[in-house]
């Protein structure tokens, strides 16, 4: 292994912790902006609530209410929320008295109710209100004081809600780094082990999100461990198979070169030839198989009987040297969009299959139909059939049946199983029914 997984882990711890990051950001300046618009209007509303009360302790009071209030003591206190000032409208304020305040020049048709004024280069906030007596009076505060008292309370609720914003980053991506430690874990693990290490990974501890993917994760290796196991195996076998004819053609060859007679030469020379012949197929088969398991061929259209009669012509002639009756008793049009050299090898290694291992004067009958949307294409003879118990055993590379006198490499069946598994459907060698024999059948999915 060489370190892929971590970067991919980092990038997605990267990418969550990001993303939340910057929604909590977005969403901590969108939720401080509306409490301080909140709390600002609350500010001025409590305000307004403030120069209500005054004019109302006003006009409940028994006392005369001058023409100018001045500032109050809290104001002296440096107090800006008291800067209020009470105004009796329509009269005119004696020339003696004197205020910290600058009097705003109030209308004294001024409506009742809330007003907001501009006099001599000031905005004012202003509550008219009739007192009982008649007077008219009005309670005020420059706006610039009220807007600084609301803006204060507005920043002391927006203050803790950015503070907030970058904790709850950093406790986000302490999360999803928490969260995602199973996964790295699982990562450096399979970093550690070398190739031939393909044990399933822990399940547990797994958040139940990512356990379906450790899942097939782990059905994947199971699969590749087979895979190996039978490559393992495959190579075995060929090595012994192979082992044996050439051994077998160096002692001819051996016995060929200390021959001196003509006839005995010949004789030899044609063993030499018969090994070899052997020798080839058994290689020709090997190399068949490898490129069915291994190579991908573009699927084309084309009429699977078609198909079927140049099988057959291609193996009339061994049929033919040992008396049996090779036919189709059943043979319909058929349009399949596949591979046309792959059907091809596995027809011809069926047919093929069952000539070889059934007797002189034998038959062999060949199918090719439409069953229920698929394609059923089989082969049946009246040989000796198969061993019980061994109906799965046949499809194994090198595997032949004890106690028939045909030669054969072992790999026909093998090659049909690697390119049914690949093209899909199902394949099957059973004894026949009733009567002696063997049936083989191969179910071919729509296309």
């Amino acid at each position: 292994m060489d370190g892929g997984p971590a970067p991919m882990n980092a990038s997605l711890r990267r990418q969550l912790s990001g993303w939340i990051a910057l929604v909590t950001i977005i969403s901590g300046i969108a939720a401080g902006g509306c409490s301080f618009f909140l709390a600002f209007r609350e500010a001025q509303e409590l305000q307004d609530d403030q120069l209500q009360q005054v004019a109302l302790l006003v006009g409940r009071s028994d006392k005369t209410v001058e023409p100018w209030a001045g500032i109050t003591k809290a104001e002296e206190r440096h107090d800006p929320d008291a800067r209020i000032i009470i105004i009796p409208l329509g009269t005119p304020i004696p020339a003696g008295q004197t205020t910290q305040i600058t009097r705003p020049v109030i209308p004294p048709d001024l409506p009742e109710g809330l007003q907001t004024i501009d006099s001599q280069g000031e905005t004012w906030r202003l509550f008219v209100r009739t007192l009982p007596s008649g007077l008219r009076i009005a309670v005020g505060q420059p706006t610039a004081v009220r807007n600084e008292t609301a803006r204060g309370s507005g920043l002391r609720t927006l203050v803790p809600v950015l503070l907030l914003v970058p904790f709850l980053s950093l406790l986000t991506a302490w999360l999803v780094r928490r969260s995602l430690a199973p996964v790295a874990s699982l990562s450096r693990q399979l970093d550690q082990r070398d190739d031939t290490n393909l044990t399933t990974l822990p399940e547990g501890g797994v958040p139940k999100e990512i356990r379906p993917f450790v899942t097939s994760i782990n059905g994947l290796m199971q699969r590749l461990d087979d895979t190996l196991a039978q490559q393992r195996r495959f190579i075995a076998d060929a090595a012994h198979e192979l082992r044996s004819p050439l051994t077998a053609l160096t002692l001819q060859a051996e016995n060929l070169e200390r021959s001196d007679q003509p006839q005995e030469r010949g004789e030899r020379l044609r063993h030499l030839k018969e090994g070899l012949a052997r020798t080839r197929s058994l290689l020709d088969q090997l190399l068949s198989l490898a490129r069915q398991q291994s190579s991908a061929v573009p699927a084309v259209e084309f009429r699977l009987d078609r198909l079927v009669q140049q099988v057959l012509e291609d193996v009339m002639p061994m049929a033919a040297a040992k008396g049996i009756d090779l036919g189709c008793e059943r043979l319909e049009e058929v349009v399949v969009n596949a591979p046309a050299d792959a059907l091809a090898i596995l027809m011809r290694n069926a047919v093929d299959n069952a000539v070889r291992y059934t007797p002189a004067g034998g038959i062999v009958d060949v199918e090719l139909y439409r069953e229920e949307g698929r394609v059923v294409f089989q082969v049946a003879d009246n040989g000796r059939g198969i061993p019980s118990g061994e109906e799965e055993r046949i499809f194994e590379p090198f595997y032949r049946v004890i106690g028939t006198d045909e030669t054969g490499s072992g790999l026909g069946l093998a090659i049909v199983r690697s390119i049914a598994d690949r093209l899909g459907g199902t394949v099957s060698l059973r004894n026949r029914e009733g009567v002696a024999g063997a049936l083989f059948r191969y179910l071919y999915p729509p296309g």
